[in-house]
């Protein structure tokens, strides 16, 4: 239906009724913030963090994580990464009702060497002044898994216990990150594009644990709410390619990451931007194409590198694309292909 928005009395009219809605819209967010305990949270976890983990399991522990919280609707954010080849971390937090509440849940699905769980935590304790939060297993509590998150101005603590898979009768440490905000530059489109954070319902959990004595998943089939049925985010399919001129063997990786800003000005390296790395993947070098999945929409910078002496740095005579303005732009749920070419010799 057209207004007619050219006739001023129609047009004061017309923006009484938005500032009225906008109004009465603003209040029930305010008694619904009220209902959703812990909803300050929403506003502390977005943005581009980077740090050490410290960690008991198999995986081990990674001198650098860096991920990327955005919001991807109204009352959900979420980041999805990889810490290596063989090592995936995917964390939503989402408003949930359980119990007749509603209710702030984690959702993590975490895979190592082709071995994968999903946990559901549920917000449990929180001191919103001191930038506390803790969560525990929906259904066993904290007698199962605690995770607490601490926020200090610009940094994160974020550590985790487990009963190590009821092996254990008492929480034991099982990591530690440390991280450091590097930008909330990345979060603003989406958090525009959503009004968020809003405290509405992403999903009804009412009988998604029914029967089961813990919230955890060892088999996607029965997730209640998988990571590829989130909504917003898409994929990137990168197309690499290793100069001929350009020896590789079978222990080389190729290093793919995508930077929300540039790590060159000109021809002069920012290592200082490194605080704007929003993914990236370990790849063997015969690697001729690679799908990111669940990628936020945006802009980013493609850097392709490899680490030919495999000191874990990337310095004089290991190569990378000399493309350093290589960048392509997301769309919302968008899938696209994108490619790379490893040309250059760092002198």
């Amino acid at each position: 239906m057209k207004r007619n928005v050219s006739n001023p009395v129609y047009l004061f009219i017309w923006i009484g009724i938005l500032l009225l809605a906008g109004s009465c819209s603003q209040n029930k967010t305010e008694n619904n913030t009220q209902q959703v305990t812990g909803f300050g949270f929403f506003s502390r976890i977005p943005g581009l963090w980077n740090g050490p983990v410290s960690s008991s399991t198999t995986a081990g522990s990674f001198d650098a994580w860096y991920i990327d919280f955005r919001p991807i609707s109204a009352d959900q954010v979420s980041q999805f990464s990889m810490l290596d080849t063989s090592t995936v971390n995917n964390i939503s937090f989402f408003i949930v009702k359980y119990n007749s509440q509603l209710r702030i849940a984690m959702r993590t699905e975490g895979c190592h060497q082709d071995t994968c769980c999903v946990t559901y935590e549920v917000m449990d304790s929180v001191a919103e002044q001191e930038g506390f939060y803790s969560f525990s297993d929906f259904v066993k509590g904290r007698k199962r898994a605690v995770t607490t998150f601490r926020f200090t101005g610009d940094r994160l603590v974020v550590t985790t216990y487990t009963n190590k898979f009821n092996t254990s009768d008492t929480l034991v440490w099982h990591s530690t990150w440390n991280a450091k905000l590097g930008t909330r530059s990345n979060t603003l489109e989406a958090a525009t594009h959503f009004n968020y954070p809003q405290p509405v319902m992403t999903r009804d959990f009412t009988s998604a644990f029914n029967s089961m004595t813990e919230s955890i998943f060892f088999n996607f089939d029965n997730d209640p709410y998988n990571s590829l049925s989130q909504p917003y985010v898409g994929s990137v399919t990168v197309n690499m390619s290793v100069a001929a001129n350009l020896p590789v063997n079978s222990s080389d990786e190729i290093f793919l990451v995508f930077t929300t800003e540039p790590l060159f000005q000109g021809l002069l390296y920012q290592p200082q931007n490194l605080k704007y790395i929003s993914r990236y993947v370990l790849l063997n070098a015969g690697t001729k194409s690679y799908k990111l999945k669940n990628v936020h929409p945006g802009k980013y910078y493609l850097y392709s590198l490899i680490d030919k002496n495999h000191d874990g740095t990337y310095m004089t005579g290991d190569y990378m694309s000399s493309d350093i303005m290589n960048t392509f732009t997301l769309g919302d749920s968008q899938n696209i292909s994108v490619n790379t070419i490893i040309d250059f010799i760092i002198p």
